[in-house]
């Protein structure tokens, strides 16, 4: 079952991915890039609000798969609950972003070509969508607690496809803002009832009726909170760089910077699609006791992640600036290739740590994080607040690899030596150092003979060394990997080889 959600989530990955890639130059290109900037404002307003969530659907997700009673009869109460507080906060965010739209249009932006009045309407139909996106959580919590990673990539990609695909239709008939967003709205009408509907097919034997019960409430509090003060932790450590560019810098600042963020976040998409399928199977392997089933999970886990990411994450590294222009155009390049290549590395990093932190929260032990999360905060806002008053979105950019290299150093040894007692040193000297210098060799070699080309022959070889990178990257990387996982992978090839036909 791991092996099939792992491959489902990133199937779906690599299909969001594409879609993001494709349809974010047409949004620059019909939007502007200060309205893209605002877009990218009212996603990082999702992500702030979603502090609301206490931690309920991390908790649901642990809580549904260490479930073992019939049906998940004892489930049943915290599901009841989760519903009541999950669609009354999803009514109060759409109220309190009416409310405060007028001020954040007023105070917060620096534009110069969207007014108050269009940016005021803009936050006030963008509550629509960020009111009705709330509840997702609770159900994509449900599905992935019950490991039914198939339906939650659907409803998933469906719901990407048609907000995106859907969108840029709205935009050429009608050029507006306003519809666009309005479309939003309506795309999420449709995505919370599909995730309804399928976690009531997946769950049949208990009651979705609004409830309430202490009792539910008081045996999950301790680990809810732990997970609570996380996410608010992961909002500020995560949106921080993004609030703070909107406030401090020109909005076509925030526009360039949210396509750098946008197109590193494929390492995101791979680091969510694995973490998602192993959180549950973690889980289940911890409650059972099975504790070299986890640490053989986990080290296999180690593998592919930074395997995968780091075919993402060199690429961006060595050829950002060409595949920005041709992605969306050398004025975007010029302004958003470095921040790129530092988010990238931000992002890979953060990979490296992924499913340590899973490890941890599968274990019901996150206070290692969370206190490592905290103190790193302490210091992480003012260095922030530095860098883009120094450096711009670069400085940021700079500022984001630094969390990520520290968190390297403090919560891969607390997770080793606390919740899995294995050795540190191992993890660097065999995987972490071997996969950096992997990819340094193979796309910075191809690099080196691209700039060695590109006054005689154009652009051209840039692209013909990336793609030389890329295939001595994939199998050298394949051929360091562990011969248990070299079987594994090469099974489930054949396998979905064999589906296609």
């Amino acid at each position: 079952m791991l092996k099939r959600n792992i491959l489902s989530n990133l199937a779906a990955g690599v299909l969001i991915a594409a879609l993001t890639l494709l349809i974010t130059p047409l949004q620059v290109h019909l939007l502007g890039i200060e309205a893209y900037g605002l877009i990218g404002f009212i996603a990082t307003l999702q992500v702030v609000v979603s502090v609301l969530d206490f931690g309920l659907s991390s908790t649901i997700t642990r809580e549904i798969a260490g479930d073992h009673s019939p049906e998940r009869q004892a489930s049943q109460e915290l599901l009841r609950t989760a519903v009541t507080l999950y669609w009354g906060l999803a009514v109060a965010i759409g109220i309190l972003v009416v409310l405060v739209a007028g001020i954040l249009a007023r105070r917060w932006f620096n534009s110069e070509t969207i007014d108050l009045v269009t940016l005021e309407r803009a936050l006030q139909v963008a509550a629509l969508y960020l009111a009705l996106r709330w509840p997702v959580a609770l159900y994509t919590g449900v599905l992935a607690g019950t490991q039914r990673m198939d339906v939650l990539n659907v409803i998933k990609t469906g719901a990407i496809t048609l907000r995106l695909a859907g969108g840029i239709v709205v935009l050429l008939l009608w050029r507006d803002l306003m519809a666009f967003l309005l479309w939003f709205g309506i795309s999420a009408i449709v995505e919370v009832a599909a995730y309804v509907y399928a976690a009531r097919r997946v769950m049949p034997g208990v009651s979705w009726r609004p409830g309430f019960s202490f009792a539910a409430l008081r045996a999950i509090w301790s680990f809810s909170l732990q997970m609570a003060a996380l996410a608010v932790l992961s909002m500020v450590l995560t949106q921080l760089d993004r609030l703070m560019i909107s406030k401090m810098l020109p909005l076509d600042q925030l526009g360039f910077y949210s396509l750098a963020y946008t197109a590193a976040t494929g390492i995101s998409i791979i680091i969510s699609s694995l973490s998602t399928a192993l959180m549950p199977s973690f889980a289940a392997a911890h409650d059972a006791g099975a504790r070299q089933t986890m640490l053989a999970r986990y080290g296999s886990a180690n593998e592919v992640m930074l395997y995968a990411t780091g075919l993402i994450l060199f690429s961006l590294v060595f050829f950002g600036r060409p595949l920005l222009e041709l992605w969306v155009s050398p004025v975007a390049a010029a302004e958003a290739w470095l921040p790129l290549a530092l988010l990238a590395g931000g992002f890979w990093l953060s990979a490296a740590v992924s499913n340590a932190y899973t490890s941890s929260i599968a274990s019901r032990q996150p206070s290692g994080p969370l206190v490592i999360s905290a103190t790193t905060g302490v210091l992480y806002v003012p260095l922030m607040y530095w860098m883009i008053a120094g450096f711009g979105i670069d400085g940021a950019a700079l500022a984001w690899l630094i969390l990520h290299i520290g968190y390297i150093f403090t919560i891969i040894p607390w997770v080793h030596r606390r919740i899995l007692k294995i050795p540190v040193l191992p993890w660097f000297t065999r995987l972490l150092l071997p996969s950096a210098l992997l990819g340094c060799a193979t796309f910075g070699l191809a690099r080196a003979v691209s700039i060695l080309w590109l006054p005689v022959s154009g652009r051209a070889p840039e692209f013909l060394a990336l793609a030389a990178g890329a295939v001595a990257y994939s199998v050298l990387g394949y051929l360091l990997l562990g011969p248990d996982l070299k079987r594994s992978l090469s099974e489930g090839l054949r396998q979905v080889a064999v589906r296609l036909h």
